[in-house]
């Protein structure tokens, strides 16, 4: 019983929560990418459910793949950018410590891939988020902490 109330306040507070899921130790660095129009619409059409492989099937390393259901992603327009985030975890399968890349886009749909960044060439422009006239679509908990008071 209390195993069972301690899962429903999880799930009630969680519940509004949008957030991605970064196994391991997340890395501080994020980096947008102003897409080339391209590959805006390559992930328009993974997002409206073409070409869409199963969390099951490997994808290339760098590659992404949307974390998001098709009927929350689908209809949304194409993206012009997005802002990525990656972590290091131990891939018990792998048996070797394995690098995670989370990025949602500027519409807030969410995308993953293993093992490499995408490339620079996807995008017209890379930057480090929060330097200059470079926009991140991924906030952080952290963001806003002031140090200790």
């Amino acid at each position: 019983m209390k195993r069972s109330l301690t899962l429903l306040g999880c799930l009630l507070l969680s519940a509004p929560v949008f957030a991605l899921c970064m196994p391991g130790e997340v890395q501080p660095d994020r980096y947008t990418y102003y897409l080339t129009p391209e590959y805006g619409q390559q992930l328009k059409m993974l997002n409206d459910g073409k070409g869409r492989k199963s969390t099951f099937q490997p994808i290339p390393h760098g590659a992404l793949r949307s974390n998001m259901n098709v009927g929350a992603s689908k209809g949304h327009p194409a993206p012009v950018a997005m802002t990525c985030i990656s972590s290091i975890y131990y891939n018990t399968g792998a048996r070797t410590d394995w690098l995670r890349v989370g990025c949602i886009d500027n519409n807030g749909m969410e995308y993953e891939g293993n093992q490499k960044w995408p490339p620079k060439s996807i995008a017209e422009r890379v930057c480090k988020a929060g330097e200059g006239d470079c926009e991140s679509f991924l906030q952080m908990d952290t963001d806003s902490w002031s140090g200790p008071q």
